[in-house]
């Protein structure tokens, strides 16, 4: 165990103290938000990185992808956040079933504190500091597991969508994800 799992840890820790406490409803939401933000920013995070890339033009073409996905990620994940606050004021008067509530929230806050982690490995992974951060991190014993928690989420929703929907490699083709999943590196 080194210093990354004890900070994944912490995050995931957190995510589940705040799953407790917030309830099923709104962290419901909560991870419905940061679902649908994976998705969305997966699927069109190269558009608008080409928009950032056009305009910003200082920026390389891979910063412009992360940066883009981000703010698409982000965006939807606060979204969902703010629907789960409006959501929760309404029907909290009405509910009677505070262990459905604390229990449902604990194990969305467990879900979503390794889709968060997933995510920042990921981008950590394929960034310009990708060298380094393999180097901080390759005795990691959380990092594998959460590292797969993203891309299997999102495959597994993808798989019950209709159409051509992509495997979470094939979407993030052009930042060569695939040998920061299975452990090589460039």
């Amino acid at each position: 165990m080194n210093w990354i799992d004890i900070v994944l840890g912490a995050v995931v820790l957190l995510f589940v103290i705040r799953g407790v406490l917030k309830g099923l409803i709104r962290e419901g939401t909560g991870v419905g938000g940061v679902l649908l933000g994976l998705i969305v920013g997966i699927n069109r995070y190269q558009q608008l990185g080409e928009v950032i890339y056009t305009e910003f033009g200082v920026l390389s073409p891979k910063v412009c992808y992360i940066v883009a996905f981000i703010i698409i990620f982000g965006g939807i994940a606060i979204l969902g956040t703010i629907a789960g606050i409006l959501i929760h004021n309404i029907l909290s008067r009405h509910s009677a079933i505070r262990g459905l509530e604390e229990g449902g929230g604990f194990v969305l806050g467990l879900l979503e504190g390794a889709l968060v982690c997933s995510i920042i490995l990921i981008l950590l992974s394929v960034s310009p500091f990708s060298t380094k951060f393999e180097q901080w991190s390759k005795d990691s014993i959380l990092k594998p597991y959460l590292l797969k928690a993203g891309p299997f989420i999102y495959d597994s929703i993808a798989s019950l969508t209709p159409g051509k929907a992509k495997k979470f490699i094939e979407k993030l083709d052009p930042f060569k994800i695939k040998d920061s999943l299975s452990g090589s590196s460039d």
